[in-house]
């Protein structure tokens, strides 16, 4: 039975247009699925991943990520890295699992979070479905001003987080501290990525540009 681009978004609360470019990235790479948009996708039974293999160092750094995302953003990531490293936990065998348990590295709350009133949940999601937002922000000086953005990605220069942005105002890249956002609403418009207020520009950007402040 052909499953729709439209049960997948909704299934792990992503875009129709997320799931058409990422079921085209697995065909291109070989994964057997037959179907096209607007119809439905179907996998071939016989298709498998191979295991995934883990190394000490590379569980130590599952375990390490999952510590500083719980005590760094919110209390929805945090609830995501926890399930994320018992499904980690319940695939290795009898000896890892115990190594990985004794595992020593731990990244616990600091004083020098600065804390937001935003959902930082809310921007990721903003973020990954490409909804526009109006965004009420306060400047260095505490002066507050009103703009139309693109969220393109959340940045964490510790103990800073940022969302790196396109803003519809300045025409250019800009970075908007999360703990200097007083309001943020969605417009009720979805962009699209151009060649010039893209992600990706604005990383080629970044071979020459010492970074970008508002």
């Amino acid at each position: 039975m052909a499953i729709t681009a439209q049960d997948i978004a909704d299934e792990f609360d992503i875009s129709v247009r997320t799931v058409y470019r990422d079921i085209q990235d697995l065909i291109t790479t070989g994964v057997p699925i037959s179907g096209e948009a607007g119809v439905g996708y179907i996998l071939d039974k016989s298709y498998y991943l191979p295991p995934m293999s883990l190394d000490m160092d590379e569980l130590e750094a599952l375990m390490l990520g999952a510590a500083m995302v719980s005590s760094w953003t919110d209390g929805a990531m945090g609830a995501s890295a926890k399930s994320l490293i018992l499904k980690i936990k319940n695939v290795l065998s009898a000896e890892d699992r115990e190594a990985f348990s004794g595992t020593a590295l731990f990244a616990p709350p600091s004083r020098a979070k600065l804390p937001w009133t935003i959902d930082f949940s809310f921007l990721r999601h903003a973020v990954r479905q490409k909804h526009k937002l109006a965004l009420d922000y306060a400047d260095e000086e505490g002066r507050a001003t009103l703009r139309v953005v693109r969220p393109l990605s959340l940045v964490f220069i510790g103990p800073v987080w940022m969302m790196l942005a396109w803003c519809e105002m300045r025409k250019d890249f800009r970075h908007f501290r999360l703990d200097r956002m007083r309001r943020a609403t969605p417009t009720g418009d979805v962009f699209i990525d151009t060649p010039e207020t893209s992600l990706k520009c604005y990383l080629d950007r970044m071979n020459y540009c010492d970074g970008l402040k508002d």
